[in-house]
């Protein structure tokens, strides 16, 4: 599927962007395809970018847990923590069977951030149920989590993407 009709598909983007900005974001997708096994990223890597699944369902892991704290399919977002704030990734996301994703780096999001204050909430609010759910399955064993309020979470985005 092209990038445009992907993110047309996903209501995170199709309720926040209007059509301008969607076609803005999908000019800077990179279509990117990983076999079973291969790491779409790796945990306390610096992160560069986010991927939305296309296809196929991926694993997220972290080091010293013995089963995967989440399993992700089409549609799905991931990478978005180290994308948005800079810290280095959190998890590593492995492919369980072929995936095709889609792939945002900075300069694909930055301007769409800089335009739509209504994307920054939605990321915000990603960011702290993601944090809520690790902490809940996890019994607040969670790691590489930056444990911020709500107008911190917003305030550390705006600043990482003003500069």
């Amino acid at each position: 599927m092209e990038p445009r009709e992907l993110l047309g598909l996903i209501a995170f983007f199709s309720e926040t962007l209007d059509g301008t900005q969607l076609d803005r974001l999908a000019a800077g997708a990179r279509r990117r395809s990983f076999a079973a096994g291969d790491a779409l990223m790796r945990e306390d890597e610096p992160g560069m970018s986010l991927f939305v699944l296309d296809s196929g369902q991926v694993e997220v892991r972290v080091a010293d847990e013995p089963d995967p704290i989440a399993t992700l399919y089409v549609g799905d977002i991931v990478g978005e923590m180290s994308l948005l704030t800079g810290a280095p990734r959190s998890a590593t996301v492995i492919a369980v069977e072929a995936v095709d994703a889609v792939e945002f780096d900075h300069a694909a999001l930055a301007p769409i951030l800089a335009g739509s204050p209504a994307l920054v909430d939605r990321f915000a609010e990603m960011l702290r149920q993601r944090e809520k759910e690790l902490e809940h399955a996890h019994g607040g064993a969670a790691w590489n989590m930056l444990r911020l309020g709500d107008a911190e979470v917003h305030d550390l985005i705006r600043a990482f993407y003003s500069s």
